[in-house]
């Protein structure tokens, strides 16, 4: 009976999920005389040695007669009354569903004094706890309900306490790690989506969002090396030995750390920082290759700090943000280049199931390898993304000017690209395939003894998909392939490579 009014009372959201830390007011307090006679009135449990029946251990309550609809703080002044444990039980999840957190948390209280461990009284005291404004006792008595609870339902609604707790007590991050656990542990469909909205409600209020990407790409060209390492200049042949594809596999680590500053309910500031590592791994054919070739020679790091600014329209008629980011580039240990970039972009709804969006971005870097090699570039793009149920068509197209001293930096590129992508799974699956096609003219030739500029055609083919059948904690893996083939007119720069990427997403 317990279990079914404390479920009737999860379900139906009675108070259910107070994340803007409120703390719930008491309608009436128990005297000290009242929960002395509580304990008072507690019988030992007395068990029978053949067939081992329990009997009901009775409670002499200093409280209001408990009828069948529920108790009332009138009536707490009336005659003691006895109940069992399953009786009292009852009477708490009641008390809850009433409003009236002390009267549950005495309940309850007296339930673990004939039962101690008891699952549901410890999620009870728990939920009373939490609503008298006392989180972190809250949040050990959830600890101990999902301790002793021996069934999944359990279980999810002692993790969903335990998430509400942390959240009152102002720990959003833990929360949220609770409310995963909850999600990987529901017994059915319902209810994991219940733990999905309280995720998605908690980070939403919450001021900071950390975002990690780990991936492992496997690929048959790993040093972005060209089809042919020979040309020929003034009909002799020239070899470059090294400039041969190497496989292997690179590893990717990045994490993504965002502050919320509030500055009214349509505009606010990001503070930002943001890490990424690669590291790879050449096969043993590519060592047999180049000789002397070491893994440490392509590592690659970057380091950035940012500060944004957003602001939205009425209802999220429209978007703008700009941002402002500094950062740090190593290549193989050695400091590679520093950069300054300023991004702005505004996005509305255009019609019904239409939303565009323009951007610009004015980039200096620094180079700290060869100072000939500084450069500013400047993008101008636009995006449109057309919606057809769950599924999304997108256009991207892009044009970017590269100012620099060096011959083979300075450069103007357009790129367009096509995107459709699947909202809902199919057969578990969520692809998402996207066609590329970019044109890049260099300002002169790679050589001073070459006349012609250089120019390159790069078409881009990539699908990734997400496999949300098999996620674990809300994290699926993400299968990606990609292909690349740059043509140029010369021979040098033409490149050809296939990537695998196997990675993590949140699906929540």
């Amino acid at each position: 009976m317990a279990k079914r009014l404390w479920a009737s009372w999860w379900l139906k959201g009675k108070g259910r999920w107070a994340l803007i830390r409120r703390q719930a007011t008491s309608s009436h307090k128990m005297s000290a005389r009242s929960a002395a006679s509580l304990r008072r009135g507690r019988k030992p449990v007395a068990m029978g040695v053949g067939a081992r029946l329990r009997r009901a251990i009775r409670l002499v309550l200093a409280l209001a007669v408990c009828t069948a609809a529920g108790l009332t703080p009138q009536s707490a002044r009336a005659d003691e009354v006895r109940m069992s444990i399953d009786e009292a039980r009852g009477a708490a999840a009641r008390a809850l569903m009433a409003g009236q957190a002390d009267l549950a948390l005495v309940l309850a209280e007296g339930v673990l004094l004939g039962a101690p461990g008891d699952a549901q009284a410890l999620m009870m005291k728990s939920r009373a706890l939490r609503a008298l404004g006392r989180p972190q006792e809250a949040a050990s008595a959830a600890r101990q309900a999902f301790g002793q609870s021996d069934d999944e339902r359990s279980r999810f609604f002692a993790a969903l306490l335990m998430a509400q707790a942390r959240s009152t007590g102002g720990q959003p991050g833990a929360a949220q790690l609770w409310l995963r656990r909850a999600a990987q542990i529901a017994p059915d469909e319902q209810l994991r989506a219940a733990a999905v909205r309280d995720f998605r409600h908690v980070r939403s209020q919450t001021p900071w969002r950390l975002s990690l990407d780990m991936s492992v790409e496997p690929s048959d060209n790993l040093n972005g090396a060209p089809k042919t390492n020979s040309f020929t200049f003034g009909g002799l042949p020239f070899v470059n030995p090294t400039a041969v594809p190497l496989s292997g596999e690179r590893f990717v680590f990045g994490a993504d750390y965002l502050r919320r500053v509030p500055l009214s309910e349509t505009r606010r500031l990001n503070l930002g920082a943001s890490v990424e590592m690669q590291r790879v791994r050449f096969s043993s054919d590519a060592r047999d290759k180049v000789p002397g070739l070491r893994n440490g020679d392509y590592r690659q790091d970057a380091l950035a700090l940012s500060l944004g600014y957003e602001a939205r329209g009425a209802e999220g008629a429209w978007l703008g943000k700009s941002q402002l980011s500094l950062s740090r580039h190593w290549l193989a240990g050695t400091p590679y280049a520093d950069a300054a970039r300023l991004d702005l972009s505004y996005g509305r709804m255009l019609m019904p199931g239409l939303t565009g969006t323009a951007r610009f971005a004015y980039e200096t870097e620094q180079r700290l390898d060869v100072g000939l090699r500084d450069n500013q570039t400047r993008e101008v793009g636009v995006t449109l993304t057309r919606r057809f149920g769950t599924a999304a068509l997108g256009l991207d197209v892009q044009v970017t000017d590269t100012a620099s001293e060096s011959r083979l930096v300075a450069r103007e590129s357009a790129r367009a690209a096509v995107s459709y992508g699947l909202g809902k799974p199919v057969r578990g699956m969520l692809p998402r395939l996207t066609l590329a096609w970019e044109v890049t003219d260099y300002d002169q030739a790679p050589a001073s003894f070459w006349v012609t500029p250089r120019r390159d055609e790069e078409l881009s083919v990539s699908l990734n998909v997400l496999l949300p059948e098999f996620d674990y904690y809300g994290f699926a893996p993400e299968i990606g392939v990609s292909f690349r083939d740059r043509s140029s007119n010369y021979t040098i720069y033409e490149t050809r490579g296939t990537d695998l990427r196997l990675g993590l997403k949140s699906v929540f």
